[in-house]
């Protein structure tokens, strides 16, 4: 079961992974080579997100939040690729935008294992017989 702790506490991690990358990688000069380092940090921020989800969340929720940070590293290497392509960066930034607000409310979407037994009930009623 995934507490509110937990959660908090992953979504505090992937708010402070993104900070620290947004900080580090603000001064990068605009060429491959800095753009490079900018989409491989990110992909290398990625990685390091899905090894420790493990450690803060189990089931389902594990599961979704390592399958958006596979998406995640996807999405970096093809925005290098477009990047060399000369394609504007607006399909890159919407794109990771709307993946961080999907990470969010998956995040904080409770799943149907997640409810505590005091609240079970209010949902479903014991079978007849049972007290």
């Amino acid at each position: 079961m995934n507490s509110w702790r937990s959660r908090l506490q992953l979504g505090g991690l992937i708010w402070f992974a993104f900070q620290v990358h947004s900080f580090s990688t603000s001064s990068l000069p605009n060429t491959p080579e800095g753009m490079l380092v900018f989409h491989g940090s990110a992909a290398l921020a990625d990685w390091l997100l899905l090894r420790t989800f493990p450690l803060f969340t189990e089931g389902s929720l594990c599961d979704d939040m390592e399958m958006l940070c596979y998406i995640s590293i996807v999405a970096n290497l093809l925005g290098w690729i477009a990047y060399l392509a000369y394609a504007p960066p607006v399909f890159y930034n919407t794109f990771m935008w709307g993946h961080s607000c999907v990470q969010a409310i998956r995040l904080l979407l409770v799943d149907g294992g997640d409810a505590h037994s005091y609240r079970a009930s209010l949902v479903r009623r014991p079978y007849f017989g049972r007290a």
